[in-house]
């Protein structure tokens, strides 16, 4: 083989494998921005389910205290 065949031989192995590499770390990439869109998405209904459970213990005890 001489130093044009493995260059070649070089290219077409880059080419080959190079395409699923970059898809992967593509992939990974969205992954992650993904995963830290729903980590905030549910760290703000935590807030509001919070702030929920709050009011609605304020209402019951409005309800009892109307009640008595």
């Amino acid at each position: 083989m001489d130093g044009m065949e493995m260059i070649n031989a070089g290219l077409s192995a880059v080419s080959t494998v190079g395409f699923p590499i970059a898809a992967c770390y593509i992939m990974f990439r969205y992954m992650n921005k993904e995963q830290e869109n729903h980590k905030a998405e549910v760290d703000g209904l935590k807030n509001v389910i919070s702030e929920n459970n709050t009011i609605l213990a304020q209402l019951k005890q409005l309800i009892e205290d109307k009640l008595k």
